[in-house]
């Protein structure tokens, strides 16, 4: 079953998006696929495609089915061609593609080498009979588009702009100008800007609207879209006029774009010596990031730990393996990964001899929580240290490998799957809290897993947030989107607890619920 993601908001980070569970990138120079003779083979056409049905053969976690790939990149460019004129008739063991008074016919077997010749011969067609405007390129980039959207929800061709972008989230920073950008009303606006920043330097203020970049009118423009106008490589310049409505008055600015570092870790210590560190995402700062917060909580004396992986989306899998490395004893299993060949089988475990093992840890985690964030949830309850609370994560259990292709373009491919230490496929039902938080304020309908799967047990106790909610501030608990329910729940789990047992956390989320008034 696919699911999409919600949307969160319109509000973002310039420059700002990572999601799938990158482990690698691997940078691979033309393909040398053998055994065509058409005509055109000898110049560039198709040659990213070849890359493409090369890496698909050869890294995607399943075998592929070559007929199948090679009638999804057909049918895909005859639709995308766009012709009334054209027709295609289907018959066993042929197929005749017509436009006007010219026909070509093409047969599919299993052979790839037979399959490569019959494409070409219906590429060379399309692009010489159908529409005039339909060029080599588009031809080209809707056949890897069919062969893509034949495989997994998570495989992905990136043309040259979604690569390069992919790359710059993956890394944690970017070209920019430090700013937090929204729409409303069909009016961008600044949300706010990031510290000693070319933006806050500059004097721009939350609530500034954006009239034009560069002496472009910008009011018609996405919020992409002007995110893409504001980044740029480092130490260019670029002219912003906002409006700035206190003083009822336009701006001009002319800035220098910076390297902008994304803050994916927020740390704060909380009552009781209990250390708050919400993760958005797991890029290569990630790590960094969150060293930094834990030696603000040593500082702080902190002795217990809630980390907050509700909303992430995921990110690197080798960022995850250092994050949960924190708090595992070294050698620990952290999750391993199977390719399609046997011996395409990668254990990682816990790397640091001075982890915070002992130390008590609940984790948090929603429908949102997915890939990477599944992996350090996974590894830490199957630990039996920490208790997960909230949600049934998202359920994803594969990784992509992020392949670069001549031209610039690149692929994003499933090439394993990972299974918790325990050996769980977390694919569907996901990690599975001990403790569900049920949202029954937001009336968002929440799965369990098929009682007939293999996947984890059903959750121990049940809450919802309405009674939590009622509750909490029936104790004078003042509760907000940064400090909710959940968070104060988990706060109460772990306080005066000084060893981490997750049986002892469940006896005290258990003393908690029976006080509560349902």
């Amino acid at each position: 079953m696919k699911r999409n993601f919600r949307k969160y908001s319109l509000c973002l980070v310039v420059g700002l998006w990572a999601l799938l569970c990158l482990p690698q990138v691997n940078t691979l120079g033309p393909a040398n696929f053998q055994g065509t003779a058409n005509a055109g083979f000898f110049n560039n056409d198709l040659e990213t495609f070849e890359e493409v049905i090369d890496l698909v053969s050869e890294k995607y976690v399943y075998p592929p089915d070559h007929k199948k790939l090679f009638s999804a990149a057909i049918e895909r460019m005859i639709k995308n061609a766009d012709s009334v004129e054209l027709t295609l008739s289907k018959n066993p063991g042929i197929n005749t593609l017509r436009y006007r008074n010219r026909i070509t016919q093409y047969r599919l077997t299993y052979d790839r080498n037979h399959d490569w010749d019959e494409l070409q011969k219906v590429y060379y067609f399309l692009h010489d009979h159908s529409r005039k405007a339909i060029t080599k390129e588009s031809l080209e980039t809707s056949a890897i588009e069919g062969i893509m959207n034949s495989l997994d929800a998570y495989s992905q061709y990136m043309d040259k702009d979604s690569f390069e972008k992919s790359m710059r989230d993956t890394e944690g920073k970017y070209g920019g100008l430090g700013m937090v950008i929204t729409m409303k009303d069909n009016r961008l606006y600044v949300v706010k800007t990031m510290n000693n920043s070319p933006a806050e330097r500059a004097g721009i203020l939350a609530g500034d609207s954006f009239m034009s970049v560069n002496g472009k009118n910008i009011t018609a423009l996405h919020i992409e879209e002007l995110a893409n106008l504001l980044r740029g490589y480092p130490e260019t310049k670029v002219t912003l006029t906002l409006f700035r409505p206190s003083e009822k008055r336009k701006r001009t600015y002319t800035l220098t774009r910076e390297i902008i570092l994304i803050n994916t870790v927020e740390y704060k210590t909380l009552d009781n010596k209990i250390g708050y560190l919400k993760i958005s995402s797991f890029s290569k700062q990630t790590e960094k990031q969150l060293k930094a917060g834990l030696k603000k909580a040593e500082k702080d004396g902190v002795k217990g730990f809630i980390l907050d992986l509700r909303e992430n989306p995921g990110g690197l899998l080798t960022q995850s393996v250092k994050v949960a490395s924190h708090f595992l004893f070294k050698g620990r299993m952290v999750v391993y990964t199977q390719g399609r060949a046997q011996g395409n089988y990668h254990e990682y475990r816990g790397l640091y001899k001075n982890s915070l093992h002992q130390v008590p840890v609940a984790v948090l985690v929603n429908q949102y929580s997915a890939s990477a964030s599944e992996i350090v949830a996974g590894a830490l309850r199957d630990s039996g240290k920490a208790l997960i609370i909230g949600e049934n994560s998202y359920g994803k259990g594969s990784v992509q490998t992020i392949f670069r292709l001549s031209g610039g373009s690149g692929l994003r491919l499933t090439t394993s799957k990972y299974y918790t230490p325990s050996g769980i496929d977390i694919t569907e039902h996901g990690i599975v809290p001990e403790i569900r938080i049920i949202n029954d304020v937001a009336g968002e309908e929440v799965r369990e897993p098929d009682k007939a799967s293999k996947g984890p047990a059903l959750s121990s106790l049940n809450l919802k947030v309405s009674h939590l909610n009622k509750f909490f501030e029936k104790q004078g608990v003042a509760l907000s989107m940064e400090h909710d329910a959940t968070v104060e729940l988990a706060l109460r789990i772990l306080k005066n607890t000084t060893v981490a047992s997750k049986k002892r956390s469940m006896e005290k989320a258990r003393e908690i619920a029976a006080n509560i008034n349902y």
